[in-house]
């Protein structure tokens, strides 16, 4: 089977998965996503929609509208920054801490499904693999627009 192909199959059942517990929330699946790295990461440093945009491999145009309707469910919070109102922290709210611990429950069973008869060999191997894979589409992107062709 080719690469991609199986990345997508691993994909479309990954989100099958989380599908559940991001309706009950009220959030599909790439907020869901994008929820957990704002709930993760802004309890160290302050996080802001160009990170979002790069760990997701998202348009600035589809991060705005994410981080919308997470903003109109009352999830998170934009807020100004006071040395250049041009740049948003993007903050949690406490409706949102309180879904957090559904989302990583999801997230951590669906890794530990994810590694059921895998060593920690194997694992490290297909983390470097992807990682490698991941960078030359970056690069590839970063050569040639962001179609990469």
């Amino acid at each position: 089977m080719e690469t991609g192909k199986m990345i997508n199959r691993i994909s479309n059942r990954l989100r099958r998965r989380s599908r559940q517990v991001q309706e009950a929330i009220g959030i599909s699946g790439a907020q869901g996503n994008i929820l957990d790295y704002i709930l993760v990461e802004s309890r160290q440093r302050s996080v802001y929609q160009k990170e979002i945009e790069k760990e997701f491999g998202l348009r600035p145009s589809t991060a705005t509208e994410a981080l919308k309707l997470l903003e109109e469910k009352g999830l998170i919070c934009r807020i100004p920054e006071e040395k250049d109102g041009r740049y948003k922290r993007i903050v949690f709210t406490p409706k949102a801490e309180a879904v957090q611990e559904a989302l990583r429950r999801e997230i951590e069973e669906s890794e530990a499904i994810l590694l059921q008869g895998i060593t920690p060999e194997e694992r490290e191997v297909f983390l470097e693999i992807a990682g490698k894979m991941l960078k030359n589409l970056d690069e590839r992107e970063d050569r040639h627009g962001k179609t990469g062709i």
